[in-house]
């Protein structure tokens, strides 16, 4: 009895395997309703649209043709008009690049289908949330619940201007789809097991576990236990497949996907079969969510006494990473290793991105054996831009870089902005932005060499990015090499003979010869170590800190003629900037007769004691003095500091609330399902999604917790967030001693999970069902926008924009709301707020 209530609460309605129809004929659209889009959506996480305002606040009434909708740039009236489908199922006009589409179908009978949907951002299927495909992928198969009688489905267009959309019959409850597959390449050196990922669609009201997959290849069987799909979606998941070809070519492998004895389907997988020196795919199982992730490699013919270097390769959008290694002739001193960003557009190399380019730059380094000092960063257009960006957060990681083709940022290109006047909200907001603005990280560059190569005549990323970028470099940087290619346009290739000799000619140096260095960073969580130096605690939360660090050192001719010598009298100045704790590792000073170190005014003698160790130092009011090493993780450290993205790593795992009425129950596990969907194409992620009462947190032990819904609605909130200083109930949030009240509110927040020195606890929460919807935009999910720890919105905020977020901000060192900085809104009257 309660499982039937529990789906009743999820679906809607009571699906009772008799009431479904498997019927065949596939559905099209012929004609809808069409509204042109109130303006261009930019990077932020606050955006304007009074239709959707409407859907959000349940005023959104049946739209006809002419019917008018205000707001937008300028407060002009849109009106809903027809529009035809060009061909069966297409439909294609300017007005849906970011506009809507409104389409009904009448179901003669409740049945399942599958949702076919391309070129859209988002679908609202019976005012459910549905992952989009911005890119036109295809990739998208939703499973669906038509409710006899009127069906309506509000999308939301995207870049393309076409959508393209039908309900087909699944065939099956549950099933395999070889659609969006991430598979490795078999190696005809290697025997082992490798590991791959397929999508299994649940069509069906109930959550499936106990699934395996068993993959047959040349005769040799393996199984994988599959993680549980909650009800009427898709998941990727992994699976092992042995490998023992040997001779290239492609190879079958059958996949057989079983509930305990049953078999629910199968299908045949083709994988090449590779030999080690052609471009391959290497899959990994990524820490950030448990899913599948791949690396293209290109490997160097290296002699067996020598250790080989590492080129990091970073693609452009619209690009596979086995495509960008296979741009690359083989090196015989180094191996070319190229991530993936998660997708070909992914994440532009920001957020999980960027995550993803640092966690396969760790595996490719293990697994190759690659010189950590010979390490070399490059990447073309959107990897052009990677490759600013990933150079000056972790500048000491490089001992070379070489953007092609590159925009160095979303200030500079891209949609993000920011406007010349900010509001203080303003301001708070961009501040969670910081790591996006390559600017005000750019002497970092002086930790390597730069080589800037783009073509003059560049029709899609202009020269003109280059050419700032050579001014700006100019001002301070004493290597680098800029190089024009004449009359090319953006794609000229990216293996070039000067980059590569440009890097031979470069490695990291020892600390013990780094004579200066400066590292900055927007925040400890984002980038803290570079040379010597780890950047422990910010003074201000994701204001810019960092260092600017002179020693003594030899000179060059020393040296040169005794590269083993000790320095005997070693002396350190440290200037700091926004810190309220850092380290120094001291390694590189062993054997020293005298050591000296002086932060900012503050000088430290005597320290030989401390030669070949660490030292930490942390502000006492203003002054800075030696302390013990932190030990208390409840405090913000690199490895847990903010802002709100940051929830969303560590095997995150989203818990939606079952305990509110049928309204908020729904809307929980809705967005729950939406944000996996979403981060599942934008990510190519895998994530656990459970009810509140199956969360336990011994069972999920380390791993980051989404919590959907409130603490009236969701059971986990008490164990997880308890103490918390901020609060959220039906009808109230309370941040400190501060109170709103009514079920218009909305918030995102991040909090750490006590029980885990590295987890955290995300929340996307509401006050009301007008709350919970204003959340729904997964807008964290989109590069480059910026979501401080704390967020409250107002279901307003969709027509009135900035003037609709009621507090943003960061909780201070030890996560408290008292020593943070939260900004408020500056009109407290008439919002229902006390204190």
């Amino acid at each position: 009895m309660r499982k039937n209530i529990f789906i009743h609460l999820v679906l809607g309605v009571l699906l009772a395997v008799s009431d479904i129809s498997w019927a065949q004929a596939p559905i099209t659209f012929k004609e809808g309703l069409m509204l042109e889009p109130a303006g261009r959506r930019n990077r932020s996480a606050v955006f304007t649209d009074e239709l959707y305002h409407q859907f959000v606040t349940g005023k959104l009434k049946t739209p006809a043709e002419h019917d008018e909708v205000r707001g937008g740039k300028g407060n002009v009236p849109r009106r809903w008009e027809k529009i035809t489908s060009a061909e069966e199922g297409i439909f294609k006009d300017n007005k849906l690049r970011g506009g809507w589409l409104y389409l009904t179908y009448d179901a003669p009978e409740t049945s399942v289908k599958i949702l076919e949907i391309s070129g859209h951002g988002e679908v609202y299927f019976n005012n459910e949330p549905r992952g989009g495909d911005v890119y036109n992928k295809g990739w998208v198969v939703h499973p669906v619940k038509l409710q006899k009688g009127k069906n309506a489905l509000l999308v939301k267009g995207a870049r393309g201007g076409a959508i393209k959309i039908k309900l087909v019959a699944p065939g099956k409850p549950v099933f395999l789809t070889q659609k969006d597959m991430t598979i490795p390449d078999l190696i005809t050196t290697e025997q082992d097991e490798k590991i791959a990922a397929i999508r299994i669609v649940n069509a069906s009201p109930y959550s499936q576990k106990k699934l395996r997959i068993v993959a047959e290849v040349n005769g040799r069987r393996i199984e994988t236990k599959v993680a549980s799909i909650i009800p009427m979606t898709t998941r990727k998941v992994p699976y092992t497949v042995i490998d023992d070809a040997s001779k290239e070519g492609t190879v079958d492998v059958r996949l057989q996907l079983y509930r305990g004895n049953s078999l629910l389907d199968e299908t045949t997988v083709t994988y090449d079969v590779k030999q080690p020196q052609k471009n391959y795919k290497r899959t990994f199982i990524s820490k950030i969510d448990g899913s599948v992730q791949y690396f293209g490699v290109r490997e160097g013919k290296i002699d067996e006494d020598k250790k080989a270097a590492m080129f990091l390769s970073v693609h452009g959008a619209g690009v596979k990473g086995i495509r960008q290694a296979g741009s690359y002739q083989s090196k015989d001193w180094g191996h070319v290793i190229a991530p993936t960003n998660r997708r070909e557009f992914g994440f532009d190399w920001e957020d999980w991105g960027r995550w993803d380019a640092m966690e396969v730059q760790s595996i490719a380094e293990k697994m190759y054996k690659t010189d950590p000092r010979h390490t070399y960063l490059t990447g073309h257009s959107m990897g052009g831009h990677g490759t600013w960006q990933l150079g000056a957060i972790f500048p000491g990681k490089w001992a070379a870089i070489a953007p092609v083709a590159g925009w160095y940022s979303f200030f500079s290109y891209g949609g993000k902005s920011a406007s010349e006047t900010p509001t203080p909200m303003q301001k708070m907001l961009l501040r969670a932005s910081n790591s996006s603005n390559t600017l005000e990280l750019s002497r970092n560059y002086l930790h390597h060499g730069v080589y800037i190569l783009h073509g003059d005549a560049d029709n899609n990323v202009p020269v003109g990015q280059a050419r700032f970028m050579k001014k700006h470099l100019a001002e301070f940087h004493p290597n680098f090499v800029y190089q024009e290619e004449p009359e090319a346009g953006h794609w000229f290739g990216i293996d070039k003979e000067p980059i590569f000799s440009y890097f031979k000619r470069h490695d990291i140096p020892e600390d013990r010869h780094v004579k200066s260095f400066e590292f900055r960073t927007a925040s400890p969580g984002v980038s803290s170590t570079s040379r010597f130096v780890t950047l422990y605690q910010q003074t201000r939360p994701f204001e810019f800190c960092g260092v600017k660090v002179g020693q003594t050192t030899l000179t060059r001719r020393e040296q040169r003629r005794e590269p083993d010598k000790r320095l005997k009298n070693r002396s350190i100045e440290v200037e700091t900037e926004n810190l309220n704790i850092f380290k120094l590792d001291l390694a590189h000073c062993a054997g020293a007769d005298t050591l000296t170190v002086k932060v900012d005014d503050v000088l430290f003698e005597d320290l030989v004691m401390l030669a070949g160790k660490e030292v930490w130092f942390g502000k006492s009011g203003d002054t800075w003095k030696r302390i013990e090493e932190p030990t208390d993780s409840t405090q913000k450290n690199p490895k847990r500091y903010g802002n709100f993205k940051d929830a969303f790593q560590h095997e995150m795992l989203f818990v939606y609330g079952t305990r509110g009425n049928s309204a908020e129950n729904e809307w929980a596990f809705n967005k729950a399902r939406f944000d996996a969907e979403t981060f599942y194409y934008r990510g190519n992620g895998s994530i656990d999604i459970i009810p509140d009462r199956a969360f336990k947190p011994e069972k999920y032990k380390d791993r980051s917790v989404i919590i959907y819904g409130n603490a009236s609605t969701n059971s986990a909130w008490k164990v997880l967030l308890g103490d918390s200083p901020v609060q959220v109930k039906r009808n109230e949030i309370a941040v400190g001693n501060k109170k709103l009240t009514g079920g218009q509110w909305g918030t995102y927040f991040i909090r750490p999970r006590k029980d885990s020195p590295i987890a955290s606890v995300g929340v996307v929460s509401g006050t009301g069902m007008a709350g919970f919807s204003s959340v729904d935009p997964n807008r964290y999910f989109v590069s480059g926008t910026g979501f401080p720890d704390l967020m409250i919105i107002s279901s307003d905020m969709f027509i009135k924009g900035f003037d609709g977020v009621k507090a943003a901000g960061y909780f201070g060192n030890d996560w408290s709301v008292e020593n943070g900085d939260i900004q408020w809104a500056e009109q407290l009257e008439g919002i229902g707020m006390s204190q």
